[in-house]
Order: C-alpha cells, then sequence, then structure tokens
C-alpha cells in the first residue's frame, strides 16, 4: 500500500481528533513459529525470546526495550501474534520480546514472569491472568504490566496505587455479543425443533466476553421464542456443570462449560453432538476447529445440517473451515466473529511502549486518573465470499498488517507526543470492516 494513500485514509478516518496532527508527521492451529526464524531464537525460562534481528532502518536507535508476553491460548491468533510482534514490531522499533508458552492458570503466568524478571524484561503483556498480583509482582520489580481485557473480569486492576498498569485493552464484548444474538436471529428455525448446543467457555470463571455471548445467546432464544427459563439468566450462565435451560416451551437448549483448551472438553462436546439432538452449535471461545470432525462425522451418519458459530482469527484455521463444505454443501461453519490480530497487538505495545517513557497517565488513564478501558469491535464473517474479500489482512506470511508502522506511529508518544488515551480510543472506533478495506486497498 503506497504511504500517501495509508496517509489520506488515515487522515479522514481520525479527521475529528487531535490525532491527525501526529499522523501528519508520521510516515490450523499453527503452534510453532515459522520455520526461517528458528535460528534467531533462544530460551529464557519458560518461554522463548527474540531478538530485534537487523534493524529496520525506520527503527529507533534509542534504548531497546525487553517485553514478556504471557499468553493465554495456542491457535491461530497466538501464531500471527508472534509473527507480528517478532517480524515486525521487533525490528521496527528495536524491541525484544519473550513469549511464553501456553499459561494454563495464574501459577504459570506468575512464572513466566519471574523468568522474565530474570532475563531483565521492562514489561509484561498479560493475555491470561489480569490480576493485582501479578501486576504487583511487576511493580516491586520496575515493570510495567499491561493486560488483554477488561475491568469488569479483573477489578482488581483498578487499583491506583498500581501505577505500573497501563490499562485495559479488548473487544467491545456488548458488541460482539450483539453479533451472535443478530446471527441467531436469522438463522434459527420459527419454533426451536433442532435443538442448541452452547459452549459457556471460561464464563463460569467470569471471562467477559464469553460472559457476554453466552447471555447474548440466552436471551436471544428467549425474545426469538417467548420462552421461560427455569432458572434465572445468570445461575445458567454460570454452571460449573453441563446443564439443560430447561424452559415452559420444551426446547432443548444445553450449555458445556469449560476451556477448550483441557483435553477433557472435546470428548464432553462430542459426545453431545453425536447425540443429534442439536442443529445449532453455538461457542463463546475459538471451537470450531476442534469440534469439526465431530460435527462433519455426525452430519454425514445422521443426514443433517448443524450449523456452527464461533469466535476467532484470521488465518488458516479459520480460512479452511469457510471453504471445507460439510455433507450438505455448506461451509463447515456459519459464523466467525473475527478480531484483527495486528489491531490489539500494536495497540498493547504502544500503550505499554508509551508507559516506558513514562507517558502513562497522558495515554493510558481516563478523565477520573484510572487505568483506560480501550474496546475495539469484531467482524462477524458468514461467507467464503466475505472472507475472500479479506484476503492478505494481518497475513504473517506476507508480513502485510493492518496496524502497520504509520498506524503504530500514530499511537505512540516518541512519534505524536500530543496523543492521548481517548486519541487512541477514537482510532479504534474509527475500524470496522469498510475502513479496515480502504486501509488495506
Amino acid at each position: 500500500m503506497k504511504v500517501k494513500k495509508v496517509k489520506r485514509i488515515l487522515a479522514a478516518l481520525l479527521s475529528v481528533v487531535m490525532l491527525i496532527g501526529g499522523l501528519t508527521g508520521c510516515g490450523s492451529n499453527e503452534n510453532t513459529p515459522d520455520a526461517s526464524n528458528e535460528k534467531n531464537n533462544d530460551t529464557a525460562g519458560s518461554g522463548t525470546s527474540t531478538e530485534a534481528g537487523t534493524k529496520d532502518q525506520s527503527a529507533s536507535s534509542e534504548e531497546t526495550y525487553i517485553i514478556g508476553i504471557a499468553e493465554a491460548q495456542s491457535n491461530d491468533e497466538v501464531t500471527i501474534r508472534r509473527s507480528y510482534l517478532e517480524n515486525y514490531v521487533a525490528k521496527k522499533y528495536n524491541v525484544k520480546f519473550i513469549f511464553s508458552e501456553q499459561c494454563s492458570d495464574d501459577a504459570a503466568t506468575k512464572s513466566f514472569i519471574e523468568n522474565c524478571i530474570d532475563s531483565g524484561a521492562d514489561a509484561i503483556i498479560d493475555f491470561k491472568s489480569g490480576t493485582a498480583q501479578m501486576a504487583q509482582l511487576c511493580k516491586d520489580n520496575g515493570l510495567v504490566y499491561t493486560f488483554n481485557g477488561n475491568p469488569t473480569g479483573s477489578p482488581t486492576l483498578i487499583d491506583a496505587s498500581l501505577d505500573n498498569f497501563t490499562g485495559f485493552v479488548g473487544a467491545d464484548n456488548i458488541q460482539v455479543a450483539e453479533l451472535f444474538a443478530g446471527w441467531l436471529n436469522e438463522n434459527a428455525s420459527s419454533d426451536g425443533a433442532e435443538g442448541f448446543l452452547i459452549s459457556t467457555s471460561l464464563a463460569s470463571s467470569g471471562n467477559t466476553q464469553h460472559v457476554e455471548i453466552t447471555r447474548a445467546i440466552l436471551e436471544g432464544l428467549q425474545n426469538k421464542y417467548g420462552l421461560t427459563y427455569e432458572k434465572n439468566i445468570e445461575d445458567l450462565i454460570a454452571t460449573t456443570d453441563t446443564m439443560n435451560a430447561n424452559n415452559d416451551k420444551g426446547i432443548q437448549i444445553t450449555l458445556y462449560p469449560g476451556s477448550p483448551n483441557k483435553e477433557t472438553w472435546l470428548p464432553g462436546i462430542s459426545s453431545l453432538i453425536q447425540s443429534g439432538k442439536y442443529g445449532i452449535f453455538m461457542s463463546s471461545g475459538q471451537t470450531y476447529n476442534q469440534s469439526a470432525t465431530v460435527v462433519n462425522e455426525v452430519e454425514s451418519a445422521l443426514n443433517i445440517n448443524i450449523k456452527v458459530a464461533s469466535v476467532g482469527a484470521l488465518g488458516n484455521t479459520m480460512t479452511t473451515a469457510f471453504n471445507t463444505q460439510d455433507p450438505s454443501g455448506n461451509p463447515s461453519v456459519d459464523l466467525i466473529t473475527v478480531k484483527f490480530v495486528s489491531i490489539l497487538s500494536a495497540t498493547l505495545f504502544a500503550i505499554t511502549y508509551n508507559a516506558l517513557q513514562g507517558a502513562n497517565e497522558q495515554c493510558a488513564r481516563d478523565a477520573d486518573g484510572m487505568p483506560y478501558n480501550f474496546m475495539f469491535s469484531m467482524i462477524g464473517v458468514t461467507s467464503p465470499e466475505q472472507l475472500a474479500e479479506m484476503e492478505g489482512w494481518d497475513d504473517k506470511d506476507t508480513q502485510n498488517w493492518i496496524a502497520n508502522t504509520e498506524i503504530i506511529d500514530s499511537m505512540l508518544v516518541t512519534k505524536n507526543p500530543e496523543v492521548t488515551a481517548d486519541d487512541i480510543q477514537t482510532f479504534l472506533s474509527s475500524l470496522n470492516f469498510e475502513t479496515i478495506k480502504s486501509l488495506m486497498e
């Protein structure tokens, strides 16, 4: 994409904020990194560290910072993020990243942070825990701490004494939930006879996105069919055991909680799908890739079409799912709500980098002086044709990123000295399918 065109589009997107002034001054699960980069990797505790490599000519000559990335998953999103940070951001901004293995619990996150401290890290970006304990551990050792999440799911981080905590960056969970509810209303039958299976993922543990998606599905079913549940919706969301959401219409609605990363998840969900009771399977997390085989087998055996809705990220797994037909000739997945990994990762990097420059209050605090809650929207993809329009977006093979250096620079106080938290949020709010499409043309 030509530089002049990028500037022109960004200026149009951000004309309502002071951010423009800064812009005019700045220019499959895949669980392993690209083989071509293995020679640049070395071990650091429970993670691997990647040097910036041969520094890009546009990279700053300032101090090299070391940032630890604590991951909660092992999927396309993680693979794409690692490539983006390792092969693009590190080289252009003279930083070094240490990547964790999948952190299964808070103890694993804590261990990774301690290893990063021993390795001389300056900051942690946490995709797993989001607790005051982790922030305090970082503060005690002079590290900046940033979290991918929101205040509702991590209330202990709303603490003015944790001045090393930058803020929250996460999806607008209400907007994501509305994508599920709208799809459900359009695709469910008039009487609900097909039956509904809902993977609530970590809703019972308070994961806000999982809670809001599960709530939207349950309320969507309630509104569509005028039904009344025997239990209140909050109790259904919080269930830690497989439960039928019994209702006065007799519609089969089953809730299946648990992390898709646990080895017990797939056998349990497979047993339910194999019962043949469900024509719609919806998940608040990314599960479509894990359940694809059993869904296809049941469709073939029973000659039915099971509609699947899930969360996901651009990548080979998603492309394969939409371009693989089920026995009825339909794509093997019907809805995937997509986050753009480079946008999320760039925002987390920017506010972390700004804090390392001493600009945390300017760039990551709200009007009350509390940690800012940065939010971005997701996009609902429902067809191979729609996905084809997004070909090449956040492509790790070509290193073609939505959040390129011009976008990153617009959020960095070193490049755009007047940038504020509100400016960054206004930019995030401007992004949708059409504006991103314009940026990528």
